[in-house]
């Protein structure tokens, strides 16, 4: 069968961004782990040198008074001075950064999790609603051969039955006729529903790819927080550490919060302006011009159906206008501030130009069959050459191909281009791993381009 989400611009982006997301989390546990190890090095070799340090004072003791004496107690000193710099700075590193991190990749991955199971629960939607449309067209089909079979049954019987029984076939065909009157409702209820569900499956896309999106501004901010610390941590090492201090302290300089997340931006965004999504077509018994059915009957199905759809169409039209009009207000005149009813409004225009759409397509192409029936030249529609059909089993299936605007947008949000502190004193180790922080992390995140302006009041269908 075929798949209705495949082709979908807004499920290629999200299912990008993901990817994106995953190596950022595994690159964050590698640098936290990393951090951990350097942890446990500081407290080791802290815990080694408090020794060495309390074994020389017990030795000093020992040992009777004199200048030489006193400059080794200032070397003793100077091995518990050491021994407690390093202590500290391993504690801060487990309390500042590893702890804080794993915090908020928890929290990540839970948000993560369940909005993956937003996207899946709307995208079953989106599936069920198909499968759902195909199984109903079967249904309707089985009970109009049946129906079309009693009538004429009824038809060719008039004059070879009784009263009795010709009153039981109309009776039966009356019941008849209300249940394929039911069943063609219930077909056609579920084709409209397949605007709403992809709808909101395409809304459950655009607002978990920008939730995913601040997670990753997130995590960059605190990978920006971690190194901070991290460095004005090791610049209270002192004179010692000054020579190997130069190079962290270049590195650091040179980090730029801004241009990192400008890169993100960059990165992500979307280089495809179309979206085309598929919906499925109507399709009738009595669009199959070789069936045994009664020609003005036929004929007669048909246009009630058209009637159904031109009511539709007539108030989806009435809708859009409504509708272009409010926009029309908000854009000429400064009193409508309201950026969320204007989201709101040009939200509902794209859902009325797509249900608009739709029923036109339906409406074209009973029309055709319609006119091929009264042998009437073929209606003329944009919408023509976007409209496909493929086999299977011992069914035909309608779909058509309706291109519309990519609305996706990705706020210009930034950390005001804050750059981190300098340092005085530093490890070159440090240095390196620092400067890698960010500048591994960047290389994968990007920026969307800015929102599509979307054209008021025109069906636009595109050709595969």
């Amino acid at each position: 069968m075929r798949d209705p989400l495949t082709d979908c611009s807004y499920n290629k982006v999200y299912k990008n961004l993901k990817g994106f997301s995953q190596n950022g989390e595994n690159f964050c546990k590698q640098v936290t782990s990393i951090l951990q190890q350097r942890a446990n090095l500081e407290i080791n070799y802290a815990k080694g040198l408090q020794k060495l340090a309390i074994k020389l004072s017990k030795t000093l003791q020992s040992t009777k008074k004199n200048c030489l004496v006193s400059a080794w107690a200032w070397v003793s000193e100077g091995m518990k001075s050491a021994a407690d710099l390093h202590q500290k700075l391993g504690k801060a590193i487990e309390l500042e950064a590893i702890k804080p991190t794993h915090q908020v990749l928890s929290v990540h991955e839970k948000k993560r999790k369940s909005l993956d199971n937003e996207v899946e629960k709307a995208a079953n939607l989106v599936i069920s609603n198909w499968n759902q449309q195909i199984k109903a067209k079967k249904k309707l089909m089985v009970s109009t051969k049946k129906h079309e079979a009693l009538a004429h049954l009824v038809e060719s019987s008039k004059q070879t039955v009784t009263k009795k029984e010709k009153q039981k076939l109309l009776s039966k065909l009356k019941k008849s006729t209300e249940k394929l009157a039911k069943e063609d409702e219930n077909y056609y209820q579920k084709n409209l529903a397949g605007c709403a569900t992809r709808l909101k499956w395409e809304n459950t896309l655009e607002n978990c790819y920008q939730s995913i999106l601040e997670l990753e501004k997130e995590r960059i901010k605190l990978l920006y927080n971690n190194l901070n610390q991290y460095t004005q941590h090791i610049s209270v090492f002192g004179q010692t550490l000054t020579t190997c201090h130069t190079q962290i302290h270049c590195a650091i300089n040179k980090i730029d919060v801004e241009k990192d997340i400008q890169a993100l931006m960059e990165e992500t965004a979307v280089s495809s302006t179309e979206n085309k999504s598929d919906f499925l077509l109507t399709d009738y018994f009595e669009e199959d011009l070789n069936n045994a059915m009664n020609k003005e009957r036929q004929e007669s199905s048909i246009k009630s159906k058209l009637l159904r759809l031109q009511k539709d169409i007539e108030k989806a039209s009435r809708d859009r206008a409504g509708l272009e009009q409010m926009l029309k207000s908000y854009s000429s005149n400064s009193a409508f501030l309201d950026t969320e009813s204007q989201r709101i409004t040009a939200a509902l225009m794209d859902e009325t130009n797509l249900k608009l759409d739709l029923l036109q397509a339906n409406s074209y192409k009973l029309s055709s069959v319609l006119a091929e029936l009264e042998q009437r030249p073929q209606p003329n529609h944009p919408c023509s050459n976007s409209i496909f059909r493929w086999k299977e089993k011992q069914q035909t299936h309608s779909y058509v191909k309706i291109s519309r605007p990519f609305l996706m947008k990705v706020s210009r949000a930034s950390c005001g281009g804050q750059r981190i502190p300098s340092a005085s004193s530093a490890a070159s180790g440090v240095a390196q791993l620092g400067s890698g922080l960010c500048k591994a992390l960047y290389s994968f995140q990007a920026r969307q381009d800015d929102e599509l302006n979307l054209e008021k009041g025109k069906n636009h269908f595109q050709v595969v």
